[in-house]
C-alpha cells in the first residue's frame, strides 16, 4: 500500500492544526510521525484514518482518491495506545471482534473466526493465551493482543497512536524491539506517532518531525539525527547544547572565541549546536568555552559532565571517558568537535 498525502490542511476553530502537508509513504515501509505535542502528527494520523477529513487537500491510497471515504471504507488496522480491549471477552474474542461483528453476509463462519483469531496469537506469541481474560496479562502482551486484533480484518495499512506510551520503559524497550521484527515479517505498511524520539530512530525506516502543523524534514533515523535540516530537528532529534554565537567566515565566534563548526553558509546571529558526544575537554589555551563542573555522573561505560558557562540559562553537558572526569568545581574548556551553526531568525531575534 502507497500512501500520498498532498496539500493536507486541517483547523479546529482558529487553530491550525496542519497547514500545507505533503507526504509519501512507500509499499511496505515502516513510518514515524515524530514531534512534541500540538505538532499536528496525531491530526494527520486520524485524517489517514477517516477520523478526520481535511479541509483541504487529497489522501490517496495506491493512487485512488480517498479523501471522502469513511473508517469503514478504507480497510485500515488501528492500535492505540490505550489497548481498548473488552474486560469481559477472551483475549482470542477480542481478537475475532472485527470480524464477528461484520454484516452477517460479510461475516465468516464461527469456526473460520477462532481459526484466524489462534492465526493471529500465534504471529504474535501469544498462542496459549487465548482463553485468557485482558486483566490476566501484562501490558505488554495486551498492547500485542491489541495489534492481533487490528490485523484480523486484513487491513491493507496498520496505524499505531502513540502504541507504548502506557508502558514503563522496560517494556517499550522490549516491545519495540519486537515490533520492528514483527514488522519485517509482515511488511505491511505501517504509520505510527510518537513523541519519544528513541523510539522513532530505533523503529522506523523514516521519520517525519513535524512541528506546528508541518513537516520539518523527512529522512532516514540517521539523515535527521546526523543531517538536521534546521535548528528545530538537532535540538528535538537528540541530546544537544546550543550556544548562542555569531556565524562568520566559516566560524562560530563566542566572546571573541573562534569554534570550528559547519556553518553552512550562516552569517550574523546565530546559534551552535552540538552533541554532548561531540565535545572533548580541551587544554590550556586551545580555542573553546569556558565552564565549571557541576556534576559528574556514571552513564553507559562514561560519564556525563554538567557544567555551567558564565551568563548561560542552560547547563553544557558532554560525554567523557572515565579516567578523564573531572570533580565538581574544576573548570574546564569544552571543544565542540562536530558543531552546526544555524542562524537566528529575524522573528527569533525579537522576541529575544
Amino acid at each position: 500500500m502507497s500512501i500520498r498525502l498532498t496539500d493536507i490542511s486541517k483547523r479546529f476553530g482558529s487553530f491550525a492544526a496542519l497547514t500545507d502537508v505533503d507526504l509519501n509513504a512507500r509499499p511496505g515501509e515502516f513510518l514515524a510521525l515524530l514531534g512534541p505535542s500540538g505538532s499536528g502528527k496525531t491530526t494527520l494520523l486520524r485524517i489517514i484514518a477517516g477520523l478526520e477529513f481535511p479541509e483541504r487537500g487529497t489522501v490517496t491510497f495506491n493512487g485512488e482518491d480517498i479523501t471522502g471515504l469513511s473508517v469503514a471504507e478504507r480497510r485500515i488496522g488501528f492500535v492505540f495506545q490505550q489497548y481498548a480491549l473488552f474486560k469481559h471477552m477472551t483475549v482470542a474474542e477480542n481478537v475475532g471482534f472485527g470480524l464477528s461483528v461484520r454484516p452477517r453476509r460479510e461475516r465468516p463462519p464461527r469456526r473460520v473466526i477462532r481459526a484466524r483469531a489462534q492465526e493471529l496469537l500465534d504471529l504474535v506469541q501469544l498462542g496459549d493465551l487465548g482463553d485468557r481474560l485482558p486483566a490476566q496479562l501484562s501490558g505488554g502482551q495486551r498492547q500485542r493482543v491489541a495489534l492481533a486484533r487490528a490485523l484480523a480484518v486484513d487491513p491493507t495499512l496498520l496505524l499505531l497512536d502513540e502504541p507504548f506510551g502506557a508502558l514503563d520503559a522496560k517494556v517499550r524497550k522490549e516491545l519495540r524491539h519486537w515490533l520492528r521484527g514483527f514488522h519485517d515479517r509482515v511488511g505491511l505498511t505501517s504509520i505510527f506517532v510518537t513523541h519519544d524520539q528513541e523510539e522513532a530512530l530505533e523503529v522506523a525506516d523514516r521519520v517525519v518531525v513535524m512541528s506546528n502543523g508541518a513537516i520539518e524534514q523527512v529522512g532516514t533515523p540517521a539523515e535527521v539525527y546526523d543531517q538536521p535540516v534546521n535548528a528545530f530537528v538537532f535540538d528535538f532529534v537528540g541530546e544537544s547544547n546550543r550556544i548562542p554565537v555569531t556565524a562568520a567566515d566559516g566560524k562560530a565566534i563566542f566572546r571573541g572565541v573562534a569554534l570550528d563548526a559547519d556553518t553552512s553558509g550562516a552569517r550574523g546571529a546565530a546559534e551552535l549546536f552540538f552533541r554532548p558526544h561531540d565535545a572533548r575537554i580541551g587544554g590550556a589555551g586551545e580555542a573553546g568555552l569556558e565552564a565549571v563542573v557541576t556534576i559528574a555522573r556514571p552513564r553507559e561505560g562514561r560519564v556525563r559532565i554538567e557544567s555551567e558557562i558564565a551568563g548561560l540559562a542552560d547547563p553544557i553537558e558532554l560525554d567523557v571517558a572515565t579516567e578523564h572526569a573531572p570533580d565538581p568545581g574544576t573548570t574546564i574548556r569544552i571543544v565542540p568537535t562536530r558543531g552546526r551553526v544555524f542562524s537566528v531568525s529575524v522573528d527569533a531575534e525579537q522576541a529575544a
